[in-house]
């Protein structure tokens, strides 16, 4: 290799290091099951008719869809989640202590979370949202 050529490697790799647009965390698309490959698929065709025709009802319509796209991706962003803190803060020994818990703390909180938004979205009006965004703000 010729050292113009090594250099623009390496100048592509600086600017792709320090690009903050590219997430530093890649999920694999071939470790997800054939199922979840098809919905994705799926949503990827709804999202580019939306873009050709701007349907708000195209998405209304695929709610469902776009709704379990997202959390299948949640659920294994959770699952990496959950599997490295306890092995970080445990690596002590005290993994077992750890995990129990860092899961038994998180997914209380996840669940508390949950009856919170759904609580949030039936009941506050849009007044009573900016009115409590305002207030977490101050404090």
């Amino acid at each position: 290799m010729k050292p113009w050529q090594l250099n623009n490697k390496v100048n592509n790799l600086t600017k792709q290091l320090a690009d903050p647009i590219n997430p530093g965390i890649k999920i694999d698309f071939n470790s997800f099951s054939e199922a979840q490959k098809l919905l994705f698929a799926k949503v990827d065709e709804i999202e580019e008719k939306y873009r050709q025709t701007g349907s708000e009802e195209l998405l209304v319509e695929n709610a469902d869809l776009i709704f379990k796209n997202l959390e299948v991706i949640l659920r294994r962003i959770t699952e990496l989640y959950c599997f490295a803190v306890p092995m970080v803060l445990g690596c002590d020994g005290t993994r077992d202590i750890v995990e129990y818990f860092f899961k038994l703390h998180f997914y209380n909180f996840q669940v508390d979370l949950t009856e919170c938004l759904a609580h949030v979205r039936k009941t506050w009006t849009e007044k009573d949202r900016k009115e409590f965004l305002s207030d977490v703000k101050q404090n």
